[in-house]
């Protein structure tokens, strides 16, 4: 390997030294630290932290590669400051609306008090000026200086924390600084205007997350308390420089409520968008924020995707989706969100269940959220919800199968209802209240706790248990004498269920007629199964059993209180003026419970045969994951497990997204035009590492 560097280090000297970037091996710059990325024109900026850098992958060469260096074997390197991991680059928008990318990105570290600025442009590509705060830096975001008239300069704002007394600042709290810098070919790192103060915050508040509006001097900041289980998320207005923070700001608007009151730790707003003939989308009309699971120990209700309306009055208020509902959360699909990118007019493959779609549809304004568990979620960012790629509504499915999960034919249906009709009259489900879920009513099925219980040697005939109070045994149920490997043939039936004094336990007595059989005699071990009147037990999807009364007897199984999704015609707008109401008649509030009964049994059937009852919620979203299987070998995707940052282009058109790896020191370039939703995907990708 040595000798080949060399012999391509000889041959460029033979050239003058003149080597052509396509000497750089293509998606390899040695990434080591990969935590954030950013996009600016065609350039995709990314942390190499541990090297105290950025790299930039070039999206104009053919094929993509890094920027190389002087030296055409290695990939640029931007010295920054040291360890960098979070970036952002100047955002703007022009009359129209439109994404105006900046001259520059800056670079920050946690727990550090600096920021590096750097050219943004191809021709420069280096640190113009590194800027020290009086205290740590918690946030960062910046203004282009292409959407103020005249303006000539770039405007950074970023949040510190309390200043250090000893540096001779005032102790007034935490607060948002505004440092302008002019163009990258007459800035000077000395001759810099002094940062001015433009808000303060509370005392034990800081700043989590920020990101600049569409109105010049407007900002959007999550803050956060020092407890970390509250914050706030505001609208705030750069009105020029405060002399201290002796008192904090009062903002121009508080956001909380439209977040639900949940902290907020990630922000992000989109440029103005067309979504029809009738119908745009005015630059930071949406402020979307990823909530903060650990404000209320890692619940789903405070996690996922929400956003707010900045064109309301008031502007505090949770923006409505397509039905005119207020937003639900976008929740991610496995794990908490690792990041969050508004993509406008995105082309993706958009495929319905039944094969039908277009593998070039446009989607005026296109979320993508990776989170933790490795799947990463496409939504409907311009509709407020998930894409629902199902074309069927709401259902169910029976099926007959054995204790080994094979099939059996079916001979008698409508055998089971499974309806949200109080009724019972009709099967009716709800669309957005019934999730997907699997269901099995399994025939002489176990008691819960009553599985493999050794038997008393001494006295074959003693059946002695302690069972769960939820789930005692009764007469009719069935005994049934095993090992591990073996199950006897022919069950006992409890003919008598008896307290046993001073216990928790029941003796299960057998009538004296009944034998055992010769061939089960030595059979350590029994299990109480199902039997009498109500032979069956009901289990869900992870096996838990759920009732023994349903053979006739319905079983109610409550649902959310609230539904996890909004058909397009789940809110009605009336004609008076007044605000959007829930259409419950066709969408009773809250969801009514589903009742599972079974109605007959149909056949003569086996110990262990169930009935599997499949309820689909005729919602199919967009999820997909990467596939990082055996065959990832020869993808390399094998490391690509834990997803981070994600970028893509902000100009209209896009099909290509980046998406950080930090599990693989590598960025994934996604094409979603070659996206197959709900599977594990590989040919739509590719790896820069």
């Amino acid at each position: 390997m040595k000798r080949g560097i060399l012999a391509a280090l000889v041959t460029c000297a033979g050239l003058s030294g003149a080597c052509s970037s396509s000497d750089v091996e293509a998606g390899i710059a040695g990434l080591s630290g990969t935590y954030d990325l950013t996009l600016v024109n065609d350039l995709v900026f990314v942390t190499s932290s541990d090297n105290d850098e950025l790299r930039v992958l070039d999206l104009s060469a053919d094929p993509k590669q890094f920027i190389p260096a002087p030296n055409p074997l290695e990939a640029l390197s931007i010295p920054v400051l040291g360890r960098p991991d979070a970036l952002a680059r100047d955002v703007g928008y022009s009359a129209e609306g439109a994404d105006v990318p900046g001259p520059y990105v800056y670079a920050r570290s946690s727990g550090s008090s600096e920021i590096s600025v750097v050219a943004a442009d191809r021709s420069r590509l280096v640190q113009v000026a590194r800027l020290t705060a009086d205290s740590l830096v918690t946030a960062f975001a910046a203004r282009s200086p292409g959407d103020v008239a005249g303006a000539a300069t770039s405007t950074l704002y970023y949040a510190m924390q309390d200043p250090d007394p000893s540096l001779g600042a005032d102790t007034g709290g935490a607060r948002v600084m505004r440092q302008d810098l002019p163009g990258p070919d007459v800035i000077d790192p000395a001759a810099l205007p002094a940062p001015a103060t433009v808000f303060c915050l509370e005392p034990g508040e800081s700043i989590q997350s920020m990101v600049v509006l569409s109105t010049p001097g407007e900002l959007a900041v999550a803050t956060r308390r020092a407890s970390g289980r509250s914050g706030r998320t505001l609208l705030i207005t750069d009105t020029g420089p405060l002399a201290d923070c002796l008192q904090p700001t009062a903002p121009t608007v508080d956001l909380s409520g439209g977040f639900g009151g949940v902290p907020v730790r990630l922000l992000a707003t989109h440029p103005g968008v067309r979504v029809s003939d009738t119908r745009t989308l005015a630059p930071s009309q949406y402020v979307y924020g990823i909530l903060d699971e650990v404000s209320c120990g890692g619940t789903q209700a405070c996690s996922g995707v929400l956003a707010v309306d900045t064109t309301t009055p008031g502007r505090a208020e949770r923006a409505r989706d397509i039905s005119n509902a207020p937003m639900l959360p976008i929740y991610p699909a496995l794990g908490v969100p690792t990041g969050l990118t508004l993509v406008p007019d995105a082309v993706m493959r958009l495929v319905l269940d039944d094969g039908t779609g277009d593998d070039n549809a446009r989607v005026p304004l296109l979320g993508i959220m990776p989170s933790s568990g490795g799947l990463i979620t496409l939504f409907a960012a311009h509709n407020l919800r998930h894409f629902d790629l199902a074309t069927a509504t709401p259902g169910i499915a029976l099926e007959l199968r054995d204790r080994n999960e094979a099939q059996v034919t079916l001979e008698t249906e409508g055998l089971v209802v499974v309806t949200q009709d109080p009724a019972l009259q009709e099967t009716k489900l709800y669309e957005g209240s019934v999730p997907n879920a699997t269901y099995r009513i399994i025939y002489q099925g176990a008691i819960p706790g009553l599985s493999a219980l050794a038997r008393d040697a001494n006295d074959p005939r003693r059946f002695e248990a302690e069972p769960d109070p939820a789930w005692q045994p009764r007469v009719g149920d069935l005994i049934v004498l095993e090992s591990v490997d073996v199950e006897c043939g022919t069950a006992l039936t409890v003919a008598a269920v008896e307290p046993i004094p001073g216990t928790s336990r029941v003796r299960l007595a057998i009538s004296d007629a009944e034998a055992i059989p010769a061939e089960c005699e030595s059979l350590p071990s029994f299990t109480v199964r199902a039997g009498g009147d109500q032979p069956f037990v009901l289990q869900d999807s992870s096996g838990a059993v759920l009732s023994r009364d349903v053979l006739g007897t319905p079983y109610r199984q409550e649902l959310p209180t609230e539904y996890f999704f909004h058909p397009n015609d789940f809110f009605i707008v009336p004609s008076d003026g007044s605000p959007p109401v829930q259409d419950t008649a066709k969408y009773p509030q809250p969801p009514p419970p589903l009742n599972i009964q079974m109605t007959g049994v149909g056949r003569e059937l086996e110990r262990g045969d169930r009935y599997v009852v499949s309820v689909t919620s005729g919602v199919r979203n967009f999820v997909f994951a990467v596939d990082t299987s055996a065959n990832a070998a020869v993808t390399g995707l094998a490391p690509y497990t834990l997803p981070g940052a994600v970028v893509a282009s902000q100009a209209g058109g896009a099909n290509l997204a980046y998406i950080v790896y930090p599990s693989a020191d590598g960025i994934l370039q996604v094409n979603l035009q070659a996206l197959r939703d709900n599977v594990a995907n590989s040919a739509a990708m590719v790896t820069f590492e």
